[in-house]
């Protein structure tokens, strides 16, 4: 019996070939009989959920507060106390 490199690479390309056809139908058997993935979230996830998402309709700007205090400032009536800078600065900083 004379091997050679074509009969080496034709057994080769056969194998190759068999056992890909096997993986393929070990993967639709595997497959039939599985359920789709679910995704189950607890009440307090549920209740954060709806959180969240009212919060992303907030706007970012308070329009309302903007156009107050610019027509304050334009009358010339809006006026904060150095003292009330300063004690919101510290509020911020320290908790409560």
């Amino acid at each position: 019996m004379i091997i050679s490199g074509k009969s080496v690479q034709g057994v080769i390309k056969t194998y190759a070939e068999q056992n890909k056809a096997g993986k393929i139908s070990q993967v639709k058997k595997a497959s039939v009989g599985m359920k789709p993935d679910e995704v189950i979230l607890s009440s307090q996830g549920q209740e954060f959920g709806q959180i969240y998402r009212t919060y992303k309709n907030i706007p970012e700007v308070r329009q309302n507060k903007v156009k107050d205090i610019s027509e304050r400032i334009s009358r010339g009536d809006y006026n904060v106390s150095a003292q009330e800078v300063a004690t919101k600065i510290i509020n911020g900083i320290t908790p409560n």
